[in-house]
């Protein structure tokens, strides 16, 4: 899977990955959270009881499990999860007599260009809690922009040093600086992240962003020595499992599981089955979110649907006239002169309620006058004529469904 990227490494320089595979990486990880998010959201309205506090802890959910997901990733690849699968890894900027060496000695340059542990922590940080961070304070200033549109902020200020608690007042001194500085900052860090992507285009520095100058790493291309090393491990860790599923192999079902959740070598190869399991899952997991966002983004997927349809678009029917529409004729006329009242009942408005063709009735009106036509004039609108989805005959009487009540 790490080699998604369609260049030839072979033709690259292994030291130093184009500005492009690195971007496509960081695009591909600002892809996976909202991904993530929205197909979360979509079953918590099938099954809210299960899911909807899932999904009012997204954010602090995913990263901690993100956070696992990267660390084991920078301890053993150093890398994040992204950058893997580009064939992408972070390295120790080594001086030019240690790279001279490496004809020489090629694996003991590789090992020393390895993350240190305070490098992996601080790649650790600015991979998941600076993004957690920003996405909390840009969800705080899009609500306090909003709120702040048409109130002067400096009034209330003013009114909250007079009147406010110790915490209210530091409360709206955060709020005040957030919408005054936040834009600055934000823009002022998009400039810095924009030059160093310039600098490193055209070679004048290692660090492609203003993370990898702070911690004084550059990026490089996976190499031979870090897929030997992918190769011992595994080897390591499918000995370990073996070998412990052979210890208990003679004992009852019942047994060999509590020995697999209470022992420290039954824990041991669960951790490497997981994480063997994992090393597919995510990455076929990240490939199917690519290929979803080339069918959507292609005119392909258009082109097949149109296929499907055929001509069905190009020959639509004329709607029939409705019948009946002149018994509503003077309601509808009066109700065009004061939108207040029912067009049905020509009186105020009584629990309001619109139907698919925007219009707005009493619900008792529109439910009976839907309910109670016939086959051919029930179920559409009474002002437009339009048919309603939301209504189907069956059984000789009209189903109604798709009103929708209105808070006044």
């Amino acid at each position: 899977m790490d080699y998604f990227s369609s260049l030839n490494a072979s033709q690259l320089d292994p030291d130093v990955p184009t500005l492009f595979e690195l971007l496509s990486a960081k695009q591909l990880e600002g892809l996976i959270a909202p991904s993530v998010r929205y197909i979360l959201a979509f079953y918590a309205q099938r099954h809210p009881r299960y899911l909807l506090r899932i999904v009012n802890r997204y954010d602090e959910l995913y990263a901690l499990f993100m956070g696992l997901v990267e660390y084991y990733n920078l301890k053993t690849w150093n890398a994040s999860f992204t950058e893997k699968f580009y064939g992408l890894k972070r390295t120790q900027i080594l001086t030019n007599p240690a790279l001279r060496t490496r004809q020489a000695v090629p694996d003991l340059v590789e090992a020393e260009k390895r993350l240190s542990k305070k490098k992996i922590w601080g790649s650790l940080f600015f991979l998941i809690v600076v993004p957690y961070v920003k996405e909390k304070l840009d969800a705080r200033y899009e609500r306090l922009k909003g709120r702040y549109l048409a109130r002067d902020i400096n009034e209330e200020r003013i009114e909250i040093k007079r009147t406010g608690t110790a915490q209210q007042i530091a409360v709206f001194e955060f709020d005040y600086w957030l919408l005054k500085l936040y834009p600055i900052v934000t823009m002022g860090c998009t400039t810095a992240t924009l030059a160093f992507h310039m600098l490193f285009l055209f070679s004048v520095t290692r660090a492609y962003s203003i993370d990898d100058f702070l911690l004084n790493i550059q990026f490089s291309r996976m190499t031979r020595y870090d897929y030997q090393m992918e190769t011992q491990r595994d080897s390591r860790n499918a000995a370990n499992v073996a070998h412990t599923m052979k210890s208990i192999s003679e004992y009852p079902v019942a047994e060999r599981v509590m020995l697999l959740l209470t022992t420290k070598a039954g824990a041991n190869a669960m951790r490497s089955a997981a994480l063997s399991g994992l090393s597919y899952v995510l990455p076929t997991s990240i490939f199917a979110l690519k290929f979803l966002e080339w069918w959507y983004a292609s005119d392909f997927a258009r082109q097949l649907n149109q296929k499907r349809r055929g001509d069905l678009e190009d020959n639509l029917p004329v709607p029939d006239k409705v019948k009946g529409a002149d018994k509503l004729a003077e309601s509808v006329a009066k109700w065009k002169e004061d939108t207040s009242k029912c067009p049905l009942c020509s009186k105020e408005l009584v629990n309001p309620t619109v139907i698919e063709s925007g219009y707005v009735f009493c619900y008792t009106c529109i439910y009976r006058h839907l309910e109670d036509g016939d086959e051919e004039t029930g179920g559409r609108c009474p002002v437009t004529g339009q048919k309603l989805l939301g209504c189907r005959w069956q059984d000789d009487v009209w189903q109604v469904t798709g009103l929708r009540r209105l808070m006044v």
